[in-house]
């Protein structure tokens, strides 16, 4: 009887549990338990102390240094892994960025490099919009701007949540998102879609769900690119942008957002490399290399106690003004904490270590970035295990759990901007005929292939035809004769930011195109598969459509709500011209 007693009282508390748990995190795996973040102003343990006392100064500026690995072309025994290898066991970094790799790939190069470090490694990548953006078989969700279209910060947060676990099975900890820039320059060549928007009020909200997700699941987020990098038109991988404005400015808009996130305990922050005369008025240094900004403005005006990285140091803004060396000895001196992608890791350790011991740099001063860094460590459990589980990694990413999260996202995200001669929803009847067009330019990204196998799904009787940067493709410029015998045409418009090219790309070429099919007066929708700034390149488009990027999910959404399968829901996170401004969206 007590036997009895027993196991109903063990299946009663395990039905509470369950309910509990789910009334609590709706939606979320049944054994997810949210870590706190990390507060880094606690004292060192014993541990961690005795640790900092057994090491060299020159390991200590080692753990400051963050080295780059592409595990997709690292193979065991290669010169490339000789190199990675070098970097653990002689210069003794303190951890590496990850890149373009499969899931085994990562966790194998992982589970290696951490064997070979006395110290656990701190891996990083570049997860703002899922794992995929690096790794091939991870989970994708929309952009950051369509979050912010979709106006519901609990999906921002639902997302931060998989992101993490995702990044933890691949043996990552840290995340370089989520992109705290407030987009309020159309012309903005790097950022456009990677913000989630142009009003400080929503960045924040957006942001904050997305960090405490993150943070749940045991992942460092880093709030980017302080102080603000939303009002540029130069991209830092190609030259130094400045802002010319106000620090009054500056508080009113692009620090609301970093400020938000360190209210919302963020354990890290990115530095930007742009220049910032208000503050810092030597020529050509960056924030990322300032005192004044790192040191004064972030971590003593606005509090931040926690890891402060750089963006990238292989970047032009850097690299063309200041020689590593140089880069080094700024670094420490303005605040940093983690070095990113120095050029050459050991000239880097050499220079700091050489200003150490001349003087220009205090041993306090690396004892406390070193501090931050070991704490950092010990909180995401690495001094008990570094190892991940390599075989069948896969099988654990991109689940059907992330598609529907990431479809549901894209679903309350796409924004009908305009619909002036009320076409929506397009016709799929017998009789009525819809030509397709996709405007690529060219990038091998774009997901061209993906709604040309889709548009069967929702139109019977329809031509797909495409055309990219060269120009109008013979199939195209014969389909133009053919357009004045369709009912209605859709020309989805694939634009993105492209890195290093200075601009969102879509030509002059492809704008005509637009403007001559949209004279032939039929019901044509435009849809841009990414930025959403493109109607002021062909303004009187009757119907036009944002989607904010080009995912198989965006895209699905796009289709189901122009067919009515779907309502639109979106609203603009920015506006794209004088008419259609911020909060812009028609609900049908």
């Amino acid at each position: 009887m007590k036997l009895l007693i027993g196991i109903i009282l063990i299946f009663a508390g395990i039905i509470t549990s369950v309910f509990v748990n789910k009334k609590t995190h709706p939606e979320k795996k049944e054994n997810f338990i949210p870590a706190e973040p990390l507060n880094f102003g606690t004292p060192v343990d014993l541990d961690l102390k005795k640790k900092m006392q057994e090491m060299t100064l020159r390991e200590k500026i080692a753990q400051m240094v963050i080295a780059s690995a592409i595990p997709g072309e690292i193979r065991e025994g290669s010169a490339e892994f000789k190199k990675l290898k070098d970097l653990c066991e002689q210069t003794k970094v303190g951890g590496f960025i990850f890149f373009k790799g499969s899931s085994t790939d990562y966790a194998r190069l992982s589970n290696k490099l951490q064997m070979i470090s006395t110290i656990p490694l701190l891996i990083s990548a570049d997860f703002e919009r899922g794992t995929r953006m690096r790794v091939s078989d991870g989970a994708l969700f929309p952009n950051n701007m369509a979050i912010g279209a979709s106006d519901n910060p609990e999906l921002s947060y639902r997302m931060g949540i998989e992101v993490a676990r995702e990044t933890r099975l691949l043996g990552v900890h840290q995340n370089y998102a989520p992109v705290c820039d407030v987009n309020n320059n159309p012309k903005n060549p790097i950022i456009n879609v990677r913000s989630f928007g142009e009003d400080p009020a929503l960045v924040s909200k957006m942001s904050a769900g997305f960090i405490k997700g993150l943070q749940e699941g045991k992942v460092i987020a880093t709030a980017k690119h302080f102080p603000g990098h939303g009002d540029t038109e130069i991209d830092s991988h190609n030259d130094l942008p400045m802002l010319n404005f106000s620090m009054e400015r500056l508080e009113k808009t692009e620090l609301v957002p970093f400020k938000n996130a360190i209210q919302n305990n963020v354990m890290s922050v990115m530095i930007a490399h742009l220049s910032f005369p208000e503050l810092e008025q030597k020529t050509n240094v960056p924030a990322s290399l300032s005192p004044a900004i790192v040191e004064d403005l972030l971590i003593n005006k606005m509090g931040f106690g926690g890891l402060v990285v750089t963006d990238a140091l292989n970047m032009k803004g850097i690299t063309k003004y200041f020689s590593t060396s140089e880069v080094a000895v700024m670094c420490v001196n303005a605040g940093i904490d983690l070095i990113l992608m120095p050029l050459d890791e050991n000239t880097t350790v050499n220079a700091i270590e050489s200003a150490v011991l001349n003087g220009k740099i205090t041993p306090e001063r690396i004892e406390r970035s070193v501090e931050k860094i070991l704490k950092a460590k010990k909180w995401l459990g690495l001094f008990e295990n570094t190892q991940v589980q390599e075989a069948d990694v896969y099988k654990s990413l991109n689940t059907s759990e992330a598609n529907v999260l990431a479809q549901k996202i894209a679903d309350e995200s796409i924004t009908l901007v305009k619909d002036d001669n009320n076409s929506l929803p397009l016709k799929n009847s017998v009789g009525s005929k819809t030509a397709v067009i996709s405007i690529s330019e060219g990038g091998e990204q774009d997901n061209t292939g993906y709604i040309a196998g889709e548009i069967g799904n929702y139109f019977g009787d329809y031509t797909y035809y495409s055309t990219g940067t060269a120009g109008i493709e013979p199939m195209l410029q014969k389909g133009l004769k053919d357009i004045p015998g369709y009912d209605q045409v859709i020309i989805a418009i694939f634009a993105k930011v492209r890195y290093g090219t200075g601009k969102i790309s879509i030509s002059q070429t492809n704008i005509d195109l637009v403007n001559e099919i949209k004279s032939l007066n039929k019901n044509v929708v435009v849809v841009s598969l990414g930025s959403p700034y493109l109607l002021k390149e062909f303004p009187d488009i009757p119907c036009y459509i944002s989607a904010y990027g080009d995912s198989d999910v965006s895209i699905n959404a796009s289709l189901k709500a122009i067919t009515g399968k779907i309502p639109f829901k979106g609203k603009l996170p920015v506006s794209i011209t004088e008419s259609y401004i911020f909060g812009t969206g028609i609900r049908k």
